[in-house]
Protein backbone atom coordinates (compact mmCIF):
# COMPACT_ATOMS: atom_id res chain seq x y z
CA UNK A 1 0.00 0.00 0.00
CA UNK A 2 3.06 2.70 0.94
CA UNK A 3 4.24 2.13 -2.56
CA UNK A 4 1.04 2.57 -4.34
CA UNK A 5 0.63 5.49 -2.17
CA UNK A 6 3.77 7.23 -3.10
CA UNK A 7 3.16 6.82 -6.85
CA UNK A 8 0.07 8.15 -6.23
CA UNK A 9 2.27 11.50 -4.39
CA UNK A 10 3.95 11.78 -7.46
CA UNK A 11 1.26 11.81 -9.96
CA UNK A 12 0.64 14.88 -11.56
CA UNK A 13 -3.51 15.34 -11.81
CA UNK A 14 -5.35 16.63 -15.05
CA UNK A 15 -7.61 19.10 -12.51
CA UNK A 16 -9.11 20.05 -9.47
CA UNK A 17 -11.88 17.14 -9.34
CA UNK A 18 -9.59 14.48 -10.43
CA UNK A 19 -7.14 16.20 -7.53
CA UNK A 20 -10.53 16.09 -5.14
CA UNK A 21 -11.29 12.07 -5.98
CA UNK A 22 -7.57 10.88 -5.12
CA UNK A 23 -7.83 12.71 -1.60
CA UNK A 24 -11.50 10.83 -1.13
CA UNK A 25 -10.12 7.46 -1.99
CA UNK A 26 -7.13 8.25 -0.21
CA UNK A 27 -8.80 9.29 3.48
CA UNK A 28 -10.00 5.57 4.90
CA UNK A 29 -6.00 5.09 4.64
CA UNK A 30 -5.56 7.35 7.15
CA UNK A 31 -7.11 4.55 9.84
CA UNK A 32 -4.94 1.82 9.01
CA UNK A 33 -2.82 0.40 11.61
CA UNK A 34 0.40 0.49 9.78
CA UNK A 35 2.20 4.04 10.43
CA UNK A 36 4.36 4.23 7.14
CA UNK A 37 0.71 3.62 5.44
CA UNK A 38 -0.62 6.70 7.42
CA UNK A 39 2.43 9.03 6.56
CA UNK A 40 2.32 8.19 2.79
CA UNK A 41 -1.69 8.80 2.81
CA UNK A 42 -1.03 12.00 4.50
CA UNK A 43 1.36 12.82 1.76
CA UNK A 44 -1.14 12.12 -0.92
CA UNK A 45 -3.83 14.13 0.42
CA UNK A 46 -1.19 17.14 1.05
CA UNK A 47 -0.04 17.00 -1.96
CA UNK A 48 -3.52 16.60 -3.91
CA UNK A 49 -4.75 19.48 -1.78
CA UNK A 50 -2.09 21.56 -2.92
CA UNK A 51 -3.35 21.12 -6.33
CA UNK A 52 -6.56 21.63 -5.84
CA UNK A 53 -6.50 24.95 -4.94
CA UNK A 54 -8.65 25.06 -2.14
CA UNK A 55 -7.42 26.78 1.30
CA UNK A 56 -6.71 24.85 4.38
CA UNK A 57 -9.51 27.23 6.30
CA UNK A 58 -12.10 25.39 3.24
CA UNK A 59 -11.22 22.16 3.32
CA UNK A 60 -12.71 19.74 5.48
CA UNK A 61 -10.11 17.45 5.21
CA UNK A 62 -7.52 18.54 7.53
CA UNK A 63 -9.97 17.91 10.31
CA UNK A 64 -9.78 14.31 9.66
CA UNK A 65 -5.63 14.40 9.21
CA UNK A 66 -4.46 16.23 12.87
CA UNK A 67 -6.42 12.88 14.91
CA UNK A 68 -4.42 10.42 12.15
CA UNK A 69 -1.26 12.23 12.88
CA UNK A 70 -1.77 12.56 16.67
CA UNK A 71 -2.47 8.71 16.95
CA UNK A 72 0.66 7.92 15.75
CA UNK A 73 2.08 9.81 18.83
CA UNK A 74 1.20 6.14 20.69
CA UNK A 75 3.28 3.88 19.09
CA UNK A 76 7.07 2.54 19.10
CA UNK A 77 9.80 5.58 20.40
CA UNK A 78 10.98 4.61 16.90
CA UNK A 79 7.87 5.68 15.25
CA UNK A 80 7.14 8.34 17.24
CA UNK A 81 10.51 10.06 16.41
CA UNK A 82 9.59 9.58 12.94
CA UNK A 83 5.78 10.92 13.27
CA UNK A 84 7.40 13.98 15.14
CA UNK A 85 9.65 14.65 12.64
CA UNK A 86 7.06 14.57 9.83
CA UNK A 87 4.56 16.70 11.92
CA UNK A 88 7.41 19.54 12.20
CA UNK A 89 7.59 19.71 8.47
CA UNK A 90 4.12 19.55 8.19
CA UNK A 91 3.20 22.23 10.75
CA UNK A 92 5.65 24.58 9.27
CA UNK A 93 3.81 24.20 5.86
CA UNK A 94 0.19 24.50 7.57
CA UNK A 95 0.58 26.14 10.40
CA UNK A 96 -3.09 25.48 11.88
CA UNK A 97 -3.37 22.17 11.26
CA UNK A 98 -2.92 21.03 14.86
CA UNK A 99 -4.23 24.18 16.29
CA UNK A 100 -6.77 21.56 17.73
CA UNK A 101 -4.26 19.30 19.21
CA UNK A 102 -1.97 21.41 21.01
CA UNK A 103 -2.47 19.46 24.40
CA UNK A 104 -1.09 16.65 23.11
CA UNK A 105 2.55 17.52 22.65
CA UNK A 106 3.24 19.01 26.30
CA UNK A 107 4.82 16.59 28.91
CA UNK A 108 2.97 15.20 31.45
CA UNK A 109 3.95 13.70 34.64
CA UNK A 110 4.44 10.41 34.29
CA UNK A 111 6.41 10.78 31.11
CA UNK A 112 10.04 9.24 30.69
Amino acid sequence: QVFILDALAQYDTKDTREAEMIIERVVPRLQHVNGAVVMSAVKVILKNVERSGRSETTFPIYRKLAPSLVSLLSAEPEVQYVALRNINLIVQRYPTLLQHEVKVFFCKYNDP
